[in-house]
């Protein structure tokens, strides 16, 4: 579709005047209609230009921009020295969105204490209804993967995720509401201080490992994961895990999960950690 160009006042007035003379015509040849016409382009373009419209500002609001946000919540969790005051700074942070639509702060579930700590991805609507991770079909299956393995998930773990406010829809978190989470999640590993961390999902892995690899690459590789930034602070054995939403929509992959799990369970025994022996009667293949 041509444009038609638009002319200022000016601009028209004179290719109106410059057309009449080409045609010839005085003022006074012009009917009525086009003389008032001609006039009033006339008038228009020797006409003072009209004064400027005062354009009022929009009212600025006191909402955090992202890195303030960021710089307030790596503030926060710095300043926790234990699980009750990391749980009282995510309460009161207001620098992520998904805050607001979630019903509660999915903080933590399992022992406090375990040898084991397991870190899912993002709070599910089951966990968002009673508040603590893994609940659910996902909490259901995890349960039976770990325990083919002796380990019981409410007891012998300790329990957290990601992104401790649910996404409305279940709607996968953006780069910027992960970046706002990390930093409690980094300190809530600090100060459970496990001996081993089991990283449930890709996007957990990636965010702690600070890596773009993809949940099969990382599910083959082990870990340490260091408990802190100073080269004095002790390392812990770290692997991951896909999770168990993805199994349940690919079981296939169920193989994949026991293989890794038996891997766990070796690496785990070998730091003291006792586990119950493996369930015959229900593995992960089963579930």
């Amino acid at each position: 579709m041509h444009v038609r160009p638009s002319l200022t006042v000016e601009a028209a007035a004179q290719a109106l005047a410059q057309w009449w003379e080409l045609a010839g015509l005085e003022p006074h040849d012009l009917g009525p209609a086009l003389r008032a016409r001609t006039q009033a382009f006339q008038r228009q373009a020797n006409a003072p230009p009209a004064p400027e419209t005062k354009i009022t500002p929009a009212r600025v609001t006191n909402a955090k921009k992202p890195v303030d946000a960021l710089a307030e919540a790596q503030r926060l969790a710095q300043s926790c020295s234990s699980l009750d005051a990391l749980y009282k700074a995510l309460e009161s942070f207001d620098g992520c969105g998904l805050k607001a639509n979630a019903r509660t702060t999915v903080f933590a579930g399992g022992r406090v204490g375990a040898d084991i700590m397991v870190i899912g991805e993002t709070a599910v609507r089951e966990d968002d209804e009673l508040g603590k991770p893994f609940q659910g079909p996902e909490g259901e299956l995890l349960t039976k993967m770990l325990a083919s393995i002796g380990l019981a998930l409410q007891q012998d773990c300790y329990l957290t995720c990601l992104i401790p406010w649910r996404p409305p829809g279940n709607r996968n978190p953006t780069a910027e509401e992960v970046a706002l989470c990390r930093p409690f999640l980094i300190r809530h590993i600090e100060l459970a201080a496990p001996k081993a961390v089991l990283m449930v999902g890709g996007l957990t892995g990636q965010t702690l490992l600070n890596t773009s690899d993809g949940i099969m690459k990382l599910r083959t590789r082990s870990f340490e994961y260091r408990l802190g930034l100073e080269a004095t602070k002790p390392s812990i054995y770290a692997q991951c895990l896909i999770s168990p939403a993805y199994l349940l929509n690919r079981p296939r992959d169920k193989a994949l999960a026991w293989q890794d799990l038996l891997r766990f369970e070796q690496e785990i025994s070998a730091l003291g950690v006792a586990t119950k022996g493996r369930n015959e009667a229900k593995g992960v293949n089963s579930a």
